[in-house]
């Protein structure tokens, strides 16, 4: 993942100019939100086991057939892979 700094300079670079005011604020405030833009991650990251449950469990009551036999839910193990690729 790029930093906004380099695609700042990337942008201003394949441009042929250095970055401009504009481009230097809109770093700056970046910056600025990084803190807000964290605290979401960790508040977000926190609640990742729950809203995983709460997908997976939605999927298997639509879609009830998925724990017959040869399906994604078959068995234990198939449903703990179900919930892990949810995750990501």
């Amino acid at each position: 993942m790029k930093s906004v700094v380099t695609t700042v300079v990337t942008a201003a670079d394949a441009a042929g100019r250095f970055p401009s005011q504009n481009d230097l604020e809109a770093v700056q405030g970046n910056i600025q939100r990084a803190t807000a833009r964290l605290e979401a991650a960790e508040k977000l990251a926190a609640g990742l086991d729950k809203v995983t449950k709460e997908a997976g469990d939605a999927c298997f009551g639509k879609y009830p057939y998925l724990k017959q036999a040869g399906e994604a839910g078959e068995n234990q193990v198939k449903v703990d892979k179900c919930y892990r690729d949810i995750a990501h």
